[in-house]
């Protein structure tokens, strides 16, 4: 009887999990389409003037969409589809205020624009569209707070990427 009741709850997660509409991430669909399947990073604008941002997007980009395992990267003169990466702004500023005016907590934010376009002829395939990321810190806690706002905006590109429904 104990076999019985171990088989029905463990169908019951299996049919729980199922419906709450968990899968694997390399079966997800994606808004590239099927014939896109080969990409490489062409170009990422930075007006910034944090030099750092372009490199570190670039790296963690590639990481995020490696994970995933939908998508293979190549040389650009043998890529499907092109990504095309504008960052918008990188921002910070006061968020709370003290008593006497002094800034308690900051806010940055980072927008960021990608676009994939096709390789052979230029069509634009899919446009994220500004996507914004905004993070509250203290003072001190401005690195951290930059590599976790860049990290947040590359899983969210990623992500919108991905939601072809």
């Amino acid at each position: 009887m104990n076999y019985v009741k171990k088989l029905i709850l463990l169908l019951c997660i299996v049919f729980a999990v199922s419906a709450c509409g968990y899968h694997n991430s390399a079966t997800e669909p994606s808004r590239v389409g099927e014939q896109f399947r080969e990409i490489a990073i062409n170009k990422v604008e930075n007006p910034t003037l944090e030099r750092w941002l372009e490199p570190k997007i670039r790296s963690m980009l590639r990481d995020e969409i490696t994970r995933r395992g939908q998508l293979t990267w190549t040389d650009k003169s043998k890529a499907e589809a092109l990504i095309n990466i504008r960052i918008i702004e990188l921002s910070d500023g006061s968020r709370i205020l003290g008593n006497k005016d002094t800034t308690l907590k900051y806010d940055m934010t980072l927008k960021v624009q990608m676009k994939v376009t096709s390789a052979a002829d230029g069509a634009l395939i899919w446009n994220s569209g500004p996507v914004s990321v905004t993070e509250s810190y203290y003072t001190g806690q401005e690195d951290e707070t930059q590599q976790l706002i860049t990290r947040l905006m590359v899983r969210r590109l990623v992500d919108k990427m991905n939601q072809a429904y």
